[in-house]
């Protein structure tokens, strides 16, 4: 097996990159330097791929010093909210950290509109190119906090389609792999993958 090297500090996010690539020939560890993950500068932007652009070419630049041979991968992913002009968006992780899920939640408190969505992009780089994958998944936000299963706004977000109204943390991984942003870009990523052969 390959090994690939996911630059993230989320182990959720880990799990569900190992999950997907494992059976396509991957071995999914996360991207460590002197046994810590990398600290990575993300440019102020609006655009999740300009985000994930920065961290795979700053992934590239530290990877080149060990002399490994690897794939290297990066994911983005945001939550936009229609009623709140797109926020959090690009700066989804920090806003969790300072204001919790209880903070969107009474952000929301006095509108009736509560369609959102949860944005991917992921860049592969497998050692000789650079391959992108992005999806979309439109649902809604939720009144209260619902499940404990996954992980950042999965608990306060139900994807369109999903006829009993359950959130992402009400699911397994199989079946919020059925609707996730994030499995359509990894499935975006496999497919061009095939195509090269890989």
């Amino acid at each position: 097996m390959k090994r690939l090297l996911f630059l993230t500090g989320n182990a959720g996010k880990l799990a569900e990159a190992s999950h997907f690539f494992e059976p396509l020939g991957y071995q999914v560890e996360q991207f460590l330097v002197d046994g810590e993950v990398p600290i990575v500068v993300e440019p102020q932007s609006d655009s999740l791929r300009e985000v994930a652009m920065a961290k795979i070419e700053q992934a590239k630049a530290l990877f080149k010093q060990t002399g490994q041979d690897a794939a290297i991968f990066v994911e983005d992913a945001a939550l936009f909210i229609d009623e709140l002009k797109g926020f959090p968006g690009v700066n989804s992780a920090s806003v969790l950290n300072q204001i919790g899920l209880s903070g969107i939640i009474n952000l929301m408190s006095n509108t009736l509109n509560r369609g959102a969505e949860f944005r991917a992009c992921a860049v592969l780089f497998t050692g000789e190119q650079l391959v992108f994958g992005e999806g979309i998944c439109r649902g809604t936000i939720t009144t209260e906090t619902l499940g404990e299963s996954g992980f950042g706004y999965d608990p306060i977000f139900s994807p369109d389609g999903e006829d009993s109204g359950r959130t992402f943390g009400q699911m397994d991984k199989t079946a919020k792999e059925a609707f996730s942003h994030r499995a359509k870009a990894l499935e975006s990523i496999k497919k061009q993958l095939d195509l090269l052969g890989r």
